[in-house]
């Protein structure tokens, strides 16, 4: 077993993880064969512990804090969660959930009724401050005729609401009377989940401990630290140092972390793709799109799963690709050049003397920018902005920080960006493409992106129960979104997490963006 250790403070060099890790280890390696901490690295750190503020990518330290009604099992389909059971009316428009009996909060108060009442009005309330607030726009009513009875009474059918309500729930006696965007609440939450939030540092670590009230019962793992470790090269030195127990890891380092001693890799498929973002806002030139055509058209989506993803992953055609909605037929964009040339020319574009696409004297110039932290997505800038300036398109490729990008998501230009969750349909498409959604509405259309065709299909299938319809109405979404493409299709990833061979219980499935759901039965998982 290796030596699980928690590293307090931010580290940039290998020198100083080296200095902290002797200055601060936790325990020896008897501690994690006895049932110690499992201490993990991951790059990506939320800005909020509040699941209500949290755009569908719930990071694990959340995921493990907080239950709802619903949860998801291994094949990613809905289950009970804190709702034992519920029934929904014939015309889909009134649920009735039971709540198990006993439920409490992690400070000891008891989980009633009430509790899921506060959520969905404080969530409503919130609007755009509560990204999930468009899940329950088509509730008008919530009924708690008893403790733990919950009668939901929606204006129109919402498909995807059990989905909805795996939504971790809000401790009505923690935030009443206070804004649900409450900071301390966001750094210091309770929940309901399986481990409880001992210590939380941002910028460095956050301290799970295993809650015997949770419903399931006390978790095996008494302590779980989710370190924050933004750089790729830093988290793989930490894991072969020994200073963390795992870590999430690149394509690029699955090879090197699985040759360390005393570890596994458990790699698995994702709704994580990456795609280019083009800011419809900021670069008028995008409005034609017989440009963004040629885009899709200009990128060999084999050569970066192959050079860059090393093979973990697969070309993206689109948002669904892992979703059973995923339109059938032939792959909408191919690798072209001649293509290229036919749209490119259609627009009215020539090669100038630089061999770049120009009209009226200007070409199709655009930053391209992503997480310098990234080293994954950073790869796929650099031979996405090699492969488009082969073709004519005048790509400047800037990494940015992480904290930069957060701060100024409307300024950027273009984005290799990140999206795409295993789970209901809705939950992947009708943030990033629903015109409601806008960056300026608060919402995570952050190009700004907006067809009608594709704004009708998504609000039809919301009200859509019937799977067959539904997925008619996707295949019409898909259509249009190929007609008039919004990103430039990269690719899926595999995504690969390093743990030591003597920790029992993780189980495989499609994980959603960043691997985020790796942790989705952690409350099962103990040492050997």
């Amino acid at each position: 077993m290796r030596k699980p250790a928690l590293v307090l403070g931010a580290l940039a060099t290998a020198s100083a993880l080296l200095a902290a890790a002797t200055a601060c280890g936790t325990g020896g390696a008897a501690d994690s064969r006895t049932g110690g901490t499992f201490t993990y690295a991951i790059g990506d750190e939320p800005e909020t512990l509040n699941p209500a503020l949290q755009d569908e990518h719930t990071d694990p330290v959340t995921e493990l804090v907080f239950r709802g009604l619903t949860r998801h099992d291994a094949a990613n389909k809905v289950v009970p969660g804190l709702a034992e059971s519920w029934t929904v009316s014939k015309d889909g428009k009134d649920y009735t959930f039971k709540l198990r009996s006993g439920l409490t909060w992690h400070d000891g108060k008891p989980l009633t009724s009430r509790d899921v009442r506060f959520t969905i009005d404080a969530v409503k309330a919130a609007a755009a401050d509560a990204p999930r607030s468009r899940n329950f726009e088509s509730v008008e009513s919530v009924e708690t005729p008893d403790d733990t009875t919950v009668k939901l009474e929606l204006s129109r059918p919402f498909a995807p609401l059990l989905d909805a309500l795996s939504m971790g729930l809000l401790p009505e006696h923690a935030l009443k009377g206070k804004k649900i965007t409450d900071a301390s609440f966001g750094q210091s939450p309770v929940g309901a989940g399986p481990f409880r939030l001992a210590t939380f540092k941002p910028g460095q670590y956050a301290e799970l401990e295993a809650f015997g009230g949770y419903y399931e019962g006390r978790p095996k793992l008494p302590k779980i630290v989710i370190k924050y470790v933004p750089d790729d090269t830093a988290r793989l030195i930490q894991l072969t140092n020994g200073e963390v127990d795992g870590a999430h890891v690149q394509p690029q380092q699955a090879a090197k972390a699985g040759d360390v001693g005393g570890v596994r890799l458990e790699t698995y498929p994702t709704a994580d793709y990456r795609a280019l973002m083009l800011n419809f806002k900021k670069l008028p030139v995008f409005a034609d799109k017989r440009i963004r055509q040629a885009m899709n058209h200009a990128v060999d989506r084999d050569a970066f799963v192959k050079s860059v993803l090393l093979g973990h992953g697969s070309p993206a055609t689109g948002p669904l690709d892992e979703s059973p909605y995923k339109a059938g037929g032939a792959a909408p964009f191919t690798h072209d050049p001649a293509k290229v040339d036919e749209l490119m020319k259609a627009a009215g574009y020539a090669k100038n003397a630089q061999g770049l696409w120009a009209k009226d004297g200007r070409t199709v110039r655009f930053e391209l920018s992503t997480f310098a932290e990234d080293s994954s997505r950073v790869a796929i800038l650099n031979v996405a902005a090699t492969q488009l300036k082969a073709r004519g398109f005048d790509v400047v490729p800037n990494p940015r920080p992480r904290d930069w990008v957060r701060k100024n998501w409307g300024e950027l230009e273009a984005f290799v960006v990140g999206w795409g969750t295993p789970y209901d349909p809705d939950t992947s498409v009708y943030g990033p493409f629903h015109s409601s959604e806008a960056l300026a509405n608060g919402g995570s259309n952050y190009g700004t992106y907006s067809n009608p065709d594709v704004d009708k299909a998504l609000d039809a299938a919301r009200e859509t129960s019937d799977p067959a319809k539904r997925k008619e109405l996707y295949g019409d979404f898909q259509k249009a979104l190929a007609e008039d493409p919004p990103f430039v299709w990269i690719s899926y990833l595999h995504t690969s997490n390093a743990v030591p061979d003597g920790l029992k219980g993780p189980q495989r499935r499609t994980l959603g963006h960043h691997g985020y759901g790796f942790f989705w039965n952690a409350e099962k998982w103990s040492w050997s």
